[in-house]
């Protein structure tokens, strides 16, 4: 019966009080929706490879070279000899095995496709509890005719038929064999760094003349992941890796005969489980999580719970001296403390319960824009664990913000309410209500600055010039395979005759698509073993020109000049080792070449030779260019040169002045003409540069979306409270109108009311926001000026004050407009 009276109670509340019940569930609704939301992306961000059975003891290495003059360079990838080395010296190692990329051409019956495979060792079978749909893995890959295909690489080739024992031919470019498939095996949940489409074994014959891919110490092309046979082997093995470094990695080109490899190279070993977030470097399969923005939502979801836990205490408290007599009337009748405190908090709890409810609905609704924004596939899982969690949070929320509404409300004194007629607030409860506003609007001012900075410097790094134009550029993939390779003039002399084509070139890599490679090289005046690392980037003719790259001072390549350095095996053959080179303005600084115009004309010296070999190469240089942003903002540009490479480029590039559908209808129709046995691959380079920000794009649009969230919800709260206070000071506005104030000044009272709140919050806020955006913006190296911060705290207090002047003078308006004679009459 009392439960009933309870609910009865809290129903005919919430019915006499619509406005503030509505801003109560659908703030805290909104509130929960944007937590469960953010909740699932940090679990998902969260829980990366943990799904392996020996995920605590499955590790990979990594690798930092630290080259004077130049950033470091961090590699989620090691030398493919490193194998070897690391099962000879470390006996805590079980398994090993490296995990390399390639992208053959790969044919069955009348099918021709480009597919990514994955070359692994034999152990790979020991490590990886893969779930095996058909075959035997192990076997297949102590084979090395035998393919492992993943279940949509079968169904890609196979349909619905059994792939096993099907044969695939596979054109690897310098060799080609036919696999006959040997196992299938289950996707790969989405969260793994690892990325198995289709895996064969790794034969070190099969890439003798490809040394560079496992053979080479100081290139790193595979990934190599090893198992312990403890957890805590990984620290052992952390500690020794400097000695092993010095012990096994060859002498460095550099530092001359007394340096050591652990002076220029740095070894470090990551749990699996630890990748996705922590691992720093080129050469992921999969994009690599944001530690810092998984961080930051974390932080916002409690932001938000708070603003909305805020405004429902905040209200609640307020409504006090609406409920004054109906408190004292119970306590009269009998009801104890104990009993108003449980029905008021059960009307939170309920509230809660609705507002969860609904909570989940908007989180249903939308999920699938949440989920095409983060390029992610998350789902809300109602298993009966995941039900009993929701229902407790609910109560936990409920019970929490109710707690403090629900005492106040209880400890009225029946004599002291009964005998006024009324129930003045409290200082304690103004006090509080005060600070409630400062705590909420502190919040909204510091996201709306932290979310203002987030975008600025993401249509900075959009909007920067990087050097090149990257408008109306397409660049054409695949070229350097055998087949299209023997095809790259046709296809160069036939794009160049299109009517909307301006210029074409090739080369071996374009913004977007850059490695990291480099070259020892020097002046005559420097010695052989002060040789310093600088990066190349092979060039075709026409490249500077096709990209629109300043030239600085000289020229660039030129097919009417000896602008040619001979090939290895022509200087072998008695050729001149010399040849032309271009540099760009980071690497003239970086050899001390003076000015551009002093550089022309010098010589560089690099060695261009097998290990061991003697085979100086004399380059004289005939254009700087200035510096070219291939990668993202958040690396340095590195010194540069731009070698000619006369017979190879792997893409051609193409500037065109009309429609893109158009050129790249022509280019598919040109390259299926004279390379049928090659697929069609393209991009346009404005896109390619897009994406090295797509990740940050979209977290940056969340990140301004929950931020959004949060100052609406502090905005229902200031709307309920000004409505609430502008209700309450309904006879003194009566009396002050009597007395001759004007509507403009009742306003102005109520507004100035709630602008002291916000500007103490401003000054809370303020500090905060700046230190945390200061150092957010170090990790880029190119930035937006540091004093747009302060332009943008200036700018969100201004913001907050405009919102609290609007939502207070919306409802104070109406009021002070109000006939005082149903003022006076107001209780």
């Amino acid at each position: 019966m009392l439960v009933k009276n309870y609910i009865t109670t809290a129903w005919r509340n919430m019915a006499n009080n619509k406005l503030f019940t509505a801003i109560n569930i659908f703030g805290l609704a909104i509130g929960l929706a944007a937590c469960v939301m953010i909740m699932l992306y940090v679990q998902h961000e969260t829980k990366y490879d943990q799904f392996w059975q020996n995920a605590d003891t499955i590790h990979r290495a990594h690798v930092t070279f630290n080259v004077p003059g130049r950033d470091p360079m961090d590699a989620v990838s090691a030398p493919g000899p490193m194998i070897h080395a690391l099962k000879k010296d470390f006996e805590q190692i079980e398994y090993a095995t490296r995990i390399g990329s390639w992208g053959p051409t790969i044919t069955y019956k009348d099918k021709v496709m480009i597919e990514d495979v994955r070359l692994v060792d034999p152990e790979f079978a020991d490590m990886f509890d893969l779930t095996v749909l058909a075959g035997d893995v192990k076997a297949s890959l102590n084979d090395n005719q035998s393919i492992v295909l993943s279940e949509s690489a079968a169904k890609k080739f196979f349909g619905d038929k059994p792939a096993i024992n099907e044969v695939l031919s596979l054109d690897f470019n310098h060799f080609q064999r036919e696999y006959k498939v040997g196992a299938v095996i289950e996707d790969l949940p989405d969260n793994s760094q690892l990325d198995l489409p289709i895996i064969v074994a790794i034969d070190e014959k099969d890439w003798e003349e490809q040394r560079w891919m496992f053979g080479h110490w100081f290139s790193v092309n595979s990934q190599l992941y090893f198992k312990t046979k403890q957890a805590s082997d990984l620290a052992t093995i952390s500690s020794q890796l400097d000695q092993f470094a010095n012990n096994n990695f060859p002498q460095m080109p550099i530092g001359g005969d007394d340096a050591k490899a652990s002076d220029f190279i740095k070894l470090s070993a990551m749990n699996i489980q630890d990748l996705h977030l922590k691992a720093t470097g080129f050469g992921e399969m999969r994009p690599q999580g944001n530690q810092t923005m998984v961080i930051t939502f974390s932080a916002v979801s409690f932001l938000i719970l708070l603003i909305a836990a805020i405004n429902f205490m905040n209200l609640s408290t307020a409504q006090a001296s609406r409920r004054a007599k109906e408190v004292s009337l119970r306590k009269v009748m009998g009801a104890s403390r104990r009993n108003l405190v449980v029905q008021f908090l059960g009307e939170s709890v309920l509230l809660s319960v609705i507002a969860f409810t609904l909570a989940f609905a908007l989180v249903e609704l939308t999920l699938p824009l949440y989920n095409e924004v983060l390029n992610r596939s998350l789902s809300v899982s109602y298993t009966p664990v995941n039900i009993a969690t929701f229902v407790a949070v609910a109560l936990a929320v409920g019970v929490l913000s109710g707690l403090y509404p629900a005492f106040v409300l209880s400890n009225f004194r029946p004599a002291t309410v009964l005998k006024a007629n009324k129930s003045a607030d409290t200082k304690a409860s103004l006090k509080l209500r005060a600070g409630l506003v400062v705590v909420q609007f502190a919040i909204s001012i510091g996201l709306f600055v932290s979310t203002a900075v987030v975008y600025a410097q993401m249509q900075y790094a959009l909007n920067m010039d990087p050097g090149y134009n990257k408008d109306n550029l397409m660049v054409i993939y695949r070229v350097g395979r055998d087949a299209a390779s023997e095809q790259r003039n046709v296809l160069l002399n036939e794009l160049e005759k299109h009517p909307q084509v301006t210029s074409v070139t090739y080369s071996n890599e374009t913004p977007g698509n850059a490695n990291e490679n480099n070259t020892m090289m020097r002046t005559p005046e420097i010695p052989e073993e002060d040789a310093l690392l600088i990066g190349q980037r092979a060039v075709g003719y026409n490249f500077f020109e096709t990209y629109q790259i300043n030239v600085v001072a000289g020229r660039t390549y030129d097919k009417n000049r000896a602008d040619i350095t001979p090939s290895n095996e022509e200087i072998r053959e008695g050729a001149p080792a010399k040849g032309a080179i271009v540099i760009n303005e980071s690497a003239l600084q970086r050899l001390g070449l003076g000015t551009p115009e002093q550089a022309l004309g010098k010589i560089l010296i690099t060695d261009r030779g097998d290990p061991g070999e003697d085979l100086s190469v004399e380059l004289t240089v005939i254009g700087v260019v200035e510096d070219i942003h291939f990668s993202s903002l958040r690396a340095t540009i590195r010194p540069e040169v731009y070698p000619l490479s006369a017979d190879f480029g792997s893409i051609i590039s193409v500037r065109f002045n009309g429609s893109p559908e158009t050129i790249k209808a022509d280019a598919e129709k040109m390259w299926t003409q004279h390379v049928p046995s090659v697929p069609f691959s393209y991009s346009y380079v404005d896109a390619e540069i897009a994406e090295f920000y797509q990740q940050e794009q979209g977290e940056a649009q969340l990140f301004a979306t929950f931020s959004g969230l949060a100052i609406f919800i502090a905005c229902l709260g200031l709307f309920g409270l000004a409505s609430f206070t502008a209700h309450r000071k309904t006879k003194e506005i009566g009396i002050r109108k009597v007395m001759g104030a004007s509507v403009f000044d009742i306003v102005r009272m109520l507004v100035l009311q709630f602008s002291k709140p916000v500007f103490i919050a401003c000054l809370v806020a303020w500090p905060i926001a700046c230190y945390l955006m200061f150092d957010w913006l170090q990790a880029f190296v190119y930035r937006i000026d540091t004093s747009l911060i302060i332009l943008l705290c200036a700018a969100s207090g201004v913001f907050a004050l405009l919102i609290a002047w609007v939502t207070v003078a919306g409802n104070s308006i109406k009021v002070a407009r109000s006939n005082p004679i149903k003022a006076l009459r107001y209780e």
